[in-house]
């Protein structure tokens, strides 16, 4: 290990030591103001936009000194994690609905061809999950998971609301993730029969009958149903062109659903299960409505997007609602995948 100061915690002044109620009534509005994205220097200390400059500093310095296929480890902070994670999603203005890292959490960021940086995994402590742990506001856990792999998926087609059976390590994927599938009160699934299938596997294993709700169903591609990329591009290359180039959220196909639409869709069907379901639950959903409803809790637009990456195979994303609204608790977590 490298030492660098670069990625050292922010100084909170005379916060040190303190637990947070004591910062509360000792330092009035200053928790707040900083809970609010606000520009402040904590009980003296750093100001967060000097924290800001130097962490992203530090990762931009890292970046560049890498070359193409390189990898690296920085082992640093929760609130440099939080503020890097914000900077990858271009929340620097407002305080980004992320909650602070585990111990020892993973989160992965990935550089593109083109230089753009991608939130790959966020705040992966699956590895935590026998360990009493609690950051960030207690709530209702509420935890996507992609279904497995599907023949579709290996023929790179968007499958929609038209439907592929699992393959063989699809179904393999379902049992291992049931193996960290957190403590629920229900199981829930987009009613597509490779989303069923996944959940009947999961649901087996934990004891617990899924429940299908249409909200949880894949983005509707239209005309595009269970097209490649290139199939579609030569059937209506106007339109794809509009949608991919131009960044036009217009209906997949002419006659499906906006990218928009569908995590709008998404997060309603969460929202109202919240009212109906006593304790955490699982829905097993798709690749494209996970992302679009991370994206659109996190108040970011379509051509925002790919700031995420997409969703694996029976990956977990897992959205704490507490008072202040939703947070983000974690992104793309499937360490069962990558044994």
């Amino acid at each position: 290990p490298v030492p660098d100061p670069a990625w050292r915690e922010f100084d909170v002044g005379a916060w040190e030591g303190l637990a947070t109620d004591e910062i509360i009534k000792l330092f009035p509005g200053e928790m707040e103001a900083l809970v609010a994205g606000e520009e402040i220097a904590p009980g003296g200390g750093e100001q967060m936009s000097a924290f800001a400059e130097r962490v992203i500093g530090a990762f931009e310095a890292l970046v560049s000194s890498m070359a193409d296929g390189d990898r690296a480890y920085v082992v640093t902070h929760g609130g440099v994690i939080w503020k890097l994670a914000s900077y990858i999603l271009r929340r620097t203005a407002d305080a980004a609905p992320l909650i602070p890292s585990f111990n020892t959490a993973t989160t992965m960021i990935t550089i593109a061809e083109d230089g753009e940086s991608q939130l790959s995994v966020f705040n992966d402590a699956s590895h935590l999950d026998h360990v009493s742990v609690q950051f960030g506001p207690e709530g209702r856990m509420v935890t996507l998971l992609r279904h497995g792999q599907t023949e579709a998926n290996l023929g790179g087609r968007w499958q929609g609301h038209s439907d592929s059976p699992l393959t063989g390590l699809g179904k393999q994927q379902a049992k291992s993730v049931s193996t960290i599938t957190p403590s629920i009160a229900a199981l829930y699934t987009s009613p597509l029969g490779r989303a069923r299938q996944t959940a009947q596997i999961i649901g087996d294993a934990l004891g617990v009958a899924p429940t299908p709700r249409d909200g949880f169903k894949e983005m509707a591609f239209g005309s595009w149903e269970n097209m490649t990329f290139q199939e579609a591009a030569e059937s209506q290359p106007e339109l794809l062109s509009k949608i991919y180039e131009e960044g036009l959220d217009l209906p997949r196909g002419g006659s499906g659903e906006t990218f928009s639409s569908t995590g709008t869709r998404v997060a309603e069907t969460v929202a109202s299960l919240i009212q109906e379901t006593d304790g955490d639950f699982v829905a097993v959903s798709h690749g494209a409505a996970i992302r679009a409803y991370i994206v659109h809790l996190m108040g970011m637009s379509f051509t925002e997007r790919n700031r995420f990456s997409n969703p694996r195979n029976t990956s977990m994303s897992s959205v704490i609602y507490a008072g202040r609204g939703p947070v983000l608790a974690s992104y793309n977590v499937a360490p069962h995948l990558e044994v």
